[in-house]
């Protein structure tokens, strides 16, 4: 495998693990944000409808009402952009999980893409090993195997002689 492919993808997995932490502590924080904003409007409605219950109780002081209606509205206001801030920023989170989980994607396949080659690499090597060894034992078995002599196989020395002229002539 070439080593200068592998740095990078390791260097690309080790920031992708670093934005993986990050988002999931931003998505805590996001809930705990949240909750927080739950606890909030929770306080809120009971306001509105102590208000609104107090009104009716307290219709001779209706500018001590008038003033707390007044505060109720402002701390509504306050809620709704705050809740509207963290609706934006999961919109963001949810983009940023998008768009985390297609380089994860692309890496994977890319990390595929790389087994495959190196197995056929390894097969390569394997059938090239395997040539050098057939040729190697092939060159052993031509070495190994005796040469007839003249006194031992006289046909065979005249074939061979016979058939080394037509080779020449031709």
């Amino acid at each position: 495998m070439n080593p200068t492919s592998t740095k990078p993808d390791t260097d690309e997995i080790t920031r992708l693990e670093k934005l993986r932490t990050q988002l999931s502590t931003d998505i805590e924080a996001m809930q705990l944000k949240e909750a927080s904003l739950r606890e909030y409007e929770q306080k809120l409605r009971l306001l509105v409808e102590n208000a609104s219950n107090s009104q009716t109780a307290q219709t001779a002081d209706q500018k001590y009402v008038t003033s707390g209606r007044e505060a109720l509205d402002t701390e509504w206001e306050k809620y709704e952009r705050a809740h509207a801030l963290m609706e934006a920023a999961r919109r963001s989170l949810t983009d940023d999980r998008l768009a985390l989980k297609e380089r994860e994607d692309k890496v994977m396949s890319r990390e595929q893409e790389v087994a495959r080659r190196e197995a056929w690499l390894k097969g390569r090597e394997q059938q090239a090993a395997k040539a050098d060894a057939d040729a190697v034992a092939a060159a052993a078995a031509a070495a190994a195997k005796p040469k007839s002599s003249f006194t031992t196989a006289p046909f065979l020395a005249a074939k061979n002689l016979l058939s080394l002229g037509k080779n020449q002539n031709h």
